[in-house]
């Protein structure tokens, strides 16, 4: 934070045989700090698994060199219970640029909760990134609208106050659909099951499995989870099995399941899932 300085003046003066005085209003102004921060980030939402890349940009303002230029990040680090939890870990490795130039790598030091970067020496009237990557741990918060909030600390010798800048990154809302084929024969009999699971935090809607069968079964019967599905809401022609057609009922698939241990803060995505099953005569 800027330091905020104020002034008021008075004056002095006389007429006749009386001594008078009087004061100004109260001045205030802005007194720039020589070191500032600045936290962004490349993406504003984040998935399990998926890496954000940082960009922390610090400020000499000055006109002399700092030294030992410290920037501490977080990672996001929050209390839940008892527990310290740290829902971003440190992707190696970290690139530093001063004025533009590439300085190559820089590597922090780390903590359980924290990385720390530290820059020897920033030029008057200079500024620096550093651009690294982190990825969501198994702490991270995945329901729909989570957020992480990021805060990096920067200091310096001789700089009297740290600087900060926070950064809120929100989980996506998304359905992660995947589909596992597989087959079964019984003499003239063979059955196809498909299992499909969403491991996303959004619903899956109008979920279509379209399959070319070859050989192709003369005739088929559909089971959706358990229960047979009627043949007026699928198609099947030329061995090419549409579910459901454009008459019949839709599939959906629930968002996954999220829990947060209450103990230990760690997230468990359970995905849900659509099993399909076909049965045909070859």
């Amino acid at each position: 934070m800027p330091q905020i300085i104020t002034n008021q003046a008075s004056i002095r003066y006389r007429y006749g045989e009386t001594d008078a005085t009087a004061l100004s209003n109260i001045a205030t102004a802005s007194l720039a700090q020589p070191l500032r921060v600045d936290k962004s980030s490349l993406e504003s939402v984040y998935r399990a698994g998926d890496e954000l890349t940082y960009i922390l940009t610090v400020t000499n303002g000055g006109t002399t060199a700092l030294t030992n230029v410290t920037l501490q990040d977080t990672l996001g680090t929050f209390t839940a219970g008892m527990e310290q939890i740290t829902p971003l870990a440190f992707v190696p490795d970290a690139l530093l640029f001063i004025d533009g130039a590439n300085n190559g790598v820089i590597t922090p030091a780390i903590t359980d909760n924290s990385i720390t970067f530290t820059i020897p020496s920033l030029p008057g009237q200079s500024s620096a990134l550093i651009v690294y990557k982190v990825t969501p741990t198994g702490f991270a918060p995945l329901a729909e609208d989570a957020q992480i909030t990021n805060t990096v600390t920067a200091s310096a010798d001789g700089i009297a106050e740290s600087v900060t800048d926070s950064l809120t990154v929100t989980a996506d809302s998304y359905a992660d659909v995947n589909i596992f084929k597989s087959m079964t024969t019984d003499g003239d009999t063979i059955t196809y099951t498909f299992d499909i699971t969403n491991s996303g935090n959004a619903p899956a809607e109008d979920i279509v499995l379209t399959d070319a069968f070859d050989p192709a079964p003369a005739s088929i019967t559909v089971i959706v989870n358990g229960t047979v599905f009627p043949a007026t809401d699928y198609t099947y022609a030329g061995g090419v099995l549409t579910l459901p057609n454009t008459t019949g009922d839709a599939l959906t698939l629930p968002p996954a399941t999220i829990t947060t241990d209450p103990v230990t803060g760690e997230v468990t995505l359970t995905p849900s899932s659509l099993t399909i099953t076909v049965v045909g005569t070859l």
